[in-house]
């Protein structure tokens, strides 16, 4: 089994400078990744949606891989912090930094739990964390019209017009469902991978 019980685990501070340099470091891989994906919805609307899937798919190996390395609590509040400031900075609404921030600390809490060993604990904060990606989507809850004359103005009247179809409330909230449940079984699939390649590396 991959679990091991928590009062084995040393915990470390997030501001010691080796995690300082691993937020830094894993910060900027997750946003490469993420940034690739939604690459991806230039093609089309409905690869706004399956882009960002796709990354949460390769980034659950590298937050399996970020937890391990780090270890602290606060990891994946900073990360989810600094995520929503560049993707604010990228042009997404003001909401997505709370958002991630939110549930970065919630994520922390539950790898916490599970002393950042415990395979379904670091799977669940993962899961959750990555839930945030329904931050930059969010305004068309609220403020739809703004938020499709803009689409239209940076992607054209055909983009937004197909875009407004496709996120309905329940499709949206469709989508969040499945996030979450990629989320999960692929950081399931990311701690086996962690044990079974990077441990006996000796990088994790």
């Amino acid at each position: 089994t991959c679990d091991v019980t928590v009062e084995s685990v040393t915990y470390n501070r997030i501001t010691s400078p080796r995690n300082l340099i691993n937020v830094g470091v894993f910060t900027a891989v997750y946003f490469v990744v993420l940034f690739a994906g939604g690459m991806l919805g230039i093609l089309n609307p409905v690869m706004v949606l399956l882009g960002a899937l796709a990354g949460t798919v390769v980034n659950a190996m590298v937050c399996m891989l970020y937890v391990a390395k780090t270890r602290a609590l606060g990891a994946y509040t900073l990360l989810g912090l600094v995520i929503g400031l560049l993707m604010v900075a990228t042009g997404h609404a003001w909401v997505t930094p709370v958002l991630s921030t939110g549930l970065g600390l919630l994520a922390d809490l539950i790898t916490r739990a599970g002393g950042y060993t415990r395979t379904s604990t670091n799977a669940l904060g993962f899961a959750v964390f990555s839930v945030w990606c329904v931050g930059p989507v969010l305004p068309v809850l609220w403020g739809s019209e703004e938020y499709f004359a803009d689409m239209a103005r940076r992607m054209g009247q055909d983009y937004a017009d197909t875009f407004r179809e496709l996120a309905t409330p329940t499709i949206i909230g469709g989508w969040v469902v499945l996030v979450f449940l990629v989320a999960f079984g692929c950081a399931l699939v990311g701690v086996r991978v962690l044990h079974t390649h990077f441990e006996r590396a000796g990088v994790a």
